[in-house]
């Protein structure tokens, strides 16, 4: 049995179940990892951990007969007859009990993130910088300060804007004109803010395991891109992870990172592809992850 982690609606979700089903193998679908019905035991010691499911439909599925999990979701609780404090600690209780047994499993695991971002996985371009450097991967520049002179000599240099990017949410907003730089002054006395160069198209790319999907076409770079996103992605525990490239005058550079790939902006055939991926790593086509 293979457990998809996922919203009914997830498009990739369903392209694997599908896949799964052709090759004879079974699948389902789960939501809500410790809800919808689902009970959940896992005994664990210095010598062994045995977990098991016991399904809505009555059905018991132990740990060792699950040959792989997806993970697109890290679950939902119907938040109706909730005091929100008491909603937030269930939800961080469940997900940090997800991601133990996640980390417990035996079988590939796809999408599994590791504890330092399991709660935030939408980071800034900021913080990923040390890590793409090292694996000689290009980032846009970028400025996080509080200094007002650094904030009008950045203006002096960019005069198509900039682009301010929150380190709490994955909003982005375009800084032009006179009001606009004025206000990101008046939040700087505060706290130190985050500006980067804007840039232009984007193109996304998909790592799965040790492949990189393009959508579209590829750079010219495409193969020294992949390999340095390959390094990366095992430098950060990631073996399913999502990037936004640009092109700039140092060549391509890496405008995002996104550890759960939001596989609904690739194109169809991207996505056919991706799921492609994601069942040769199931079927053994692939070693372990």
């Amino acid at each position: 049995m293979y457990l998809l982690l996922a919203s009914g609606y997830d498009r990739l979700s369903q392209l694997i179940a599908d896949g799964l089903k052709a090759r004879g193998r079974n699948s389902l679908i789960v939501n809500s990892t410790f809800g919808d019905g689902l009970k959940f035991s896992w005994r664990l010691d210095n010598n062994s951990s045995n977990s098991e499911l016991t399904l809505s439909d009555g059905r018991v599925l132990s740990g060792d007969q699950i040959e792989g999990v997806l993970v697109r979701s890290i679950g939902w609780i119907d938040p109706s007859g909730w005091q929100p404090e008491d909603l937030a600690y269930v939800h961080t209780e469940t997900q940090a009990a997800l991601l133990g047994w996640l980390k417990a499993l035996s079988c590939p695991v796809i999408g599994r993130l590791p504890a330092s971002i399991w709660y935030r996985p939408q980071m800034p371009i900021s913080c990923w910088q040390p890590l793409l450097a090292r694996c000689g991967l290009n980032v846009t520049e970028t400025l996080v300060t509080n200094v007002e002179r650094e904030l009008e000599s950045f203006r002096q240099t960019t005069p198509i804007g900039a682009v301010y990017s929150p380190f709490s949410s994955v909003d982005r907003y375009l800084v032009d004109g006179d009001s606009d730089w004025n206000g990101l002054a008046a939040l700087a006395a505060c706290a130190p803010v985050c500006l980067a160069v804007p840039h232009g198209e984007t193109k996304r790319a998909c790592l799965i395991g040790d492949q990189v999907v393009w959508d579209g076409e590829p750079p010219e770079e495409a193969n020294r891109i992949a390999s340095a996103l390959i390094q990366f992605a095992a430098f950060a525990e990631l073996n399913f992870v999502e990037f936004a490239t640009s092109e700039s005058s140092d060549g391509v550079s890496i405008v995002g990172v996104n550890p759960i790939p939001s596989i609904e902006l690739f194109s169809d055939g991207s996505q056919q592809m991706i799921a492609q991926c994601a069942l040769n790593i199931f079927t053994g086509a692939e070693a372990h992850l």
